[in-house]
């Protein structure tokens, strides 16, 4: 049988604040917000609350536990997280009185002659 995992206070808070935080993980930290227990309870297992108990569940450590073992040996080796990417610059948005991108010029031209229209007189 294989040991399992310890996980400090640090790294449910850490693992919580992520952008793609698992919902299991996100419930709890809403209970936490709300002063229903704290990390350290939980990291303790001292908690007896539905959701920190989740947070224990066969079907966590499928789908929550990986992400807080990387964030565990995130912290473990000292490193910061990458900085997420700068968000792309969006394209302004064109105002109806710009029209700085269209070209009359062009609506103004003579139409290009067909050999079936029939000649100006």
């Amino acid at each position: 049988m294989a040991l399992e995992p310890t996980f400090t206070a640090e790294v449910f808070q850490k693992a919580a604040s992520l952008p793609e935080v698992p919902p299991r993980l996100a419930r709890a930290a809403d209970a936490v917000r709300d002063g229903k227990f704290t990390w350290e309870d939980v990291a303790a297992g001292s908690c007896e609350h539905p959701l920190a108990l989740a947070l224990f569940a066969p079907k966590a450590k499928e789908t929550l536990w990986p992400t807080l073992i990387a964030v565990q040996t995130e912290l473990a080796s000292g490193g910061e997280p990458e900085p997420a990417p700068p968000p792309r610059p969006r394209r302004a948005a064109v105002s109806d009185d710009d029209f700085s991108e269209i070209t009359y010029l062009e609506d103004l031209a003579e139409p290009p002659g067909h050999p079936s229209w029939p000649g100006r007189p």
